[in-house]
């Protein structure tokens, strides 16, 4: 459920306009500032986004946490302090987007990470917009949704 929450809140931050404080026509926050992930093995988590997306390690200030920037100013918060993985559905997700989606499939499959669409098949989707998305978990069973959104940025 947490986890849930969290996805909300960056779903309703994303893309909103800077805001200097609360006022009756909008919200109070201005942009995503990053995204936490609770874990079973840190390390093991960190060098999955590490090694497949290129995001950067830099210093937590607390031993069982990895941050790694994302890029754009957001970053990811990996939180060694779970016991177990847990299940997720593909609902809750991180979506990210790249510029070319075929090149991270062929990434994805040289690494024999499984993808599918939401449905479960194994074609890239298109959303109603035209974006096309693919899904992958991480290590920890998170789901992240992968697409071609940074195309038409």
């Amino acid at each position: 459920m947490r986890f849930a929450v969290s996805m909300l809140m960056a779903v309703l931050m994303m893309g909103l306009p800077g805001v200097a404080g609360a006022t009756d026509e909008g919200p109070v926050v201005a942009a995503l500032d990053h995204v936490a992930l609770s874990v079973v093995d840190a390390d093991k988590s960190a060098q999955f986004y590490e090694q497949l997306f290129g995001f950067r390690r830099v210093p937590a200030p607390v031993p069982m946490a990895r941050w790694l920037v994302m890029g754009n100013g957001v970053m990811l918060h990996i939180v060694g302090n779970r016991s177990a993985p847990m299940p997720h559905s593909r609902w809750d997700h991180i979506a990210l987007a790249c510029g070319d989606l075929d090149v991270l499939i062929a990434k994805l499959d040289a690494r024999r990470i499984a993808w599918t669409n939401m449905e479960g098949g194994h074609t890239p989707q298109v959303r109603a917009d035209g974006v096309r998305q693919i899904f992958i978990q991480d290590p920890d069973g998170y789901w992240l949704e992968l697409n071609d959104a940074g195309k038409k940025r």
